[in-house]
């Protein structure tokens, strides 16, 4: 077996994820549309989106970064849309505010709650 950098599990999902973002931020879909169209076709639990609020999107990005920085390749840079969301202090769950929303337990909030 090759020696790689990451676990195989995090450098397929980051790859996803940020092809969501890109997906996003070209205006293709909406971040609901996103996600619905993951779980809906693949049984996903949750979608790109709202996995990548559950991961952190600061470590998203981190390990965006260390791939990137190790590979080169250009499906590892990370989505200028992400890098945007980490500076603003939108990591997700742990901040209660990524793509989504969500409450003081993890557990996302609807559109309506949202709103309040």
């Amino acid at each position: 077996m090759n020696e790689s950098p990451g676990f195989v599990t995090t450098r397929l999902i980051v790859i996803l994820i940020n092809e969501a973002l890109y997906t996003l931020m070209e205006g293709v879909a909406s971040k609901d549309d996103i996600d619905f169209a993951m779980k809906r076709g693949y049984q996903f639990p949750y979608g790109p989106l709202e996995m990548a609020d559950r991961f952190g999107l600061d470590s998203v990005l981190a390990s965006l970064e260390r791939l990137f920085r190790e590979y080169g390749d250009a499906k590892f840079r990370p989505a200028p849309l992400l890098k945007k969301m980490v500076r603003a202090g939108h990591l997700g769950v742990k901040t209660r505010e990524g793509f989504f929303h969500y409450d003081e337990d993890g557990d996302r909030l609807n559109r309506e709650e949202e709103r309040r």
